[in-house]
């Protein structure tokens, strides 16, 4: 189906992608600030989370796409997954790594 091919997008589309899922990673920067675990005027722990929140949320948007879910559930999946940003790519490695252990031990 051409619709799930990330290549046959419209730029609206990546748009809608990238800016929500930045939204979500503006957001989970300002909870930091607010918590005290960001400082408000450091760019770089901003440009850090709010580029981490991009690249999962994206994935996040391509991956809702593949499975047929309408475009705006799939922003919003894109909106939540870069507001988790780096601690649903911790979950994603623990979750790889525990399923690659259990092929190493079927095989040995």
């Amino acid at each position: 189906m051409p619709e799930k091919d990330p290549s046959n997008w419209s730029l609206f589309t990546w748009a809608l992608a990238v800016l929500m899922s930045c939204g979500g990673g503006l957001v989970s920067w300002w909870q930091k600030v607010k918590t005290g675990q960001a400082r408000a005027f450091n760019i770089a722990e901003f440009i850090g989370e709010v580029v981490t929140s991009a690249v999962v949320g994206v994935a996040m948007f391509m991956a809702a796409r593949a499975a047929d879910m309408p475009e705006g559930l799939c922003a919003a999946m894109a909106s939540v997954a870069g507001h988790m940003g780096t601690r649903l790519m911790f979950l994603a490695e623990t979750l790889i790594e525990g399923w690659l252990k259990k092929k190493v031990e079927q095989k040995t």
